[in-house]
C-alpha cells in the first residue's frame, strides 16, 4: 500500500518538475482515455498538485485563469507515478497515463502513471466532494488535529480502527497504525473515547513526527533500522508482541509497553505543545533512488512500503539490480 507519505514525496517532486508546464495526455491502456482527452481539452497546463492522505489531486487549466479540470489518483495497493527525461521505457499494460511536456519552459519529460484509481471531473464537484470526507492529514500544513481529537472523543471504537479510519486521520495506513501506537504507548483495542485529550495529542504528534520522517527518508522506519513493533515476535522495549486482525489487516501490540485498560471517558481535558503538521518545512529528504538502495541495502525490500515514486535514477538502479541477480553463464 502506498501510504500517505509516500504521496507527498511524489507530489513535492512534481511540484518541482511538472507544475506550470503544458502537458500532451494519452491513455496507453485505454482506462482512461476520457480523462486524457479531457486534459488536453482544458490547456493541458499543470496548475497545482494537492495531497489529503493517500488521494492526490492534479490540476489542469489555462495558465492564469482558475483550474478547469482535476484528476483523482489512488495508487491502491500498488502502482506507480514516473517522470523521465532520459530514455523513455517501452509502456506496460498497466499505464492509465503517459503526459508529455510540450512547451519550452524546460527539459522534454515523459510521466507514465499507473493506479487503482484515476479519475476526472470539476473541481468543484469531484475535489471539493472528495476532500470533505476526509479527516486531518499529518503532512498538510493545514491539518486540523482538533478535528482529530474530536473525532476520537465521540467514537467508541477501538483508537487502533479510528486511527486509519481515512475520515478521522488521512493517510495513516496499518504499518503506521502498529508504530504509532507502539511509539504512543496505547493499545490498539483502546476505546478512542476513553482516551485523555493528553493521550489523543500525543498520538496525533507521534503521527506527525514518523510520517515526517517516512517523508524525509521515503523509508516507513524513518531514520530507525526497522520496525519496533510490526511483524515482531519481541518489540524493541523487550516485551513480547501479540497480533491478531482489526479491519481486516493484521495488527501488533507489546505486551510490556501497551495496556488495554478499563475506564470511564475522561473528564479534564489537557493539551500537549502540538508538532507542526506539514512537509514545507522538512529538509534533507532523501532521493527517490537512495531510498530504494536502501531498502534493497538493508534486505527490506520494495514491498513493505510499496513506492510509487519513480524516475530516471530509479529505473537504471532497478536495471542494475536485474543484471547483478542474473546467475552467471559458466
Amino acid at each position: 500500500m502506498v501510504e500517505g507519505d509516500g504521496c507527498h514525496r511524489i507530489a513535492a517532486q512534481h511540484r518541482k518538475q511538472l507544475v506550470g508546464r503544458k502537458m500532451a495526455a494519452r491513455s496507453p491502456n485505454g482506462r482512461f482515455r476520457a480523462g486524457a482527452q479531457a486534459i488536453v481539452k482544458s490547456g493541458g497546463v499543470l496548475l497545482k498538485i494537492e495531497v489529503h492522505g493517500k488521494n492526490m489531486f492534479y490540476f489542469f487549466g489555462l495558465p492564469g485563469k482558475a483550474p478547469s479540470l482535476v484528476v483523482h489518483v489512488h495508487f491502491g495497493l500498488a502502482g506507480a507515478f514516473a517522470v523521465y527525461t532520459k530514455e523513455e521505457p517501452e509502456l506496460s499494460k498497466s499505464i492509465r497515463l503517459r503526459l508529455e511536456t510540450v512547451d519550452q519552459k524546460g527539459p522534454h519529460m515523459v510521466a507514465h502513471l499507473s493506479a487503482m484509481v484515476v479519475k476526472h471531473g470539476k473541481p468543484d464537484s469531484l475535489y471539493q466532494s472528495l476532500v470533505a470526507k476526509l479527516g486531518a492529514d499529518p503532512l498538510r500544513e493545514d491539518a486540523d488535529p482538533e478535528s482529530f481529537a474530536s473525532a476520537c472523543a465521540g467514537a467508541k471504537k477501538p483508537i487502533g480502527t479510528v486511527l486509519v479510519d481515512q475520515a478521522v486521520c488521512a493517510g495513516v495506513g496499518n504499518i503506521y497504525r502498529t508504530e504509532i501506537l507502539y511509539e504512543a504507548g496505547i493499545h490498539p483495542k483502546q476505546p478512542a473515547n476513553t482516551l485523555t485529550r493528553a493521550e489523543v495529542l500525543k498520538l496525533w504528534n507521534t503521527a506527525v513526527k514518523q510520517m515526517q520522517a517516512g517523508y524525509k527518508s521515503g523509508s516507513i522506519w524513518g531514520a530507525k533500522a526497522g520496525a519496533f513493533c510490526y511483524g515482531k515476535t519481541k518489540s524493541s522495549c523487550g516485551g513480547k508482541v501479540k497480533h491478531w486482525s482489526m479491519g481486516g489487516r493484521t495488527v501488533y501490540a507489546c505486551q510490556k509497553r501497551q495496556h488495554l485498560e478499563t475506564r470511564p471517558a475522561p473528564k479534564a481535558p489537557k493539551s500537549p505543545a502540538l508538532r507542526r503538521s506539514g512537509t514545507l518545512h522538512v529538509d534533507g529528504v532523501v532521493s527517490a533512488v537512495k531510498a530504494e538502495n536502501k531498502k534493497r541495502r538493508t534486505g527490506e525490500g520494495l514491498g513493505v512500503q510499496h513506492v510509487a515514486l519513480k524516475d530516471d535514477e530509479t529505473r537504471a538502479a532497478t536495471l542494475a539490480a536485474r543484471v547483478k541477480k542474473r546467475p552467471s553463464k559458466r
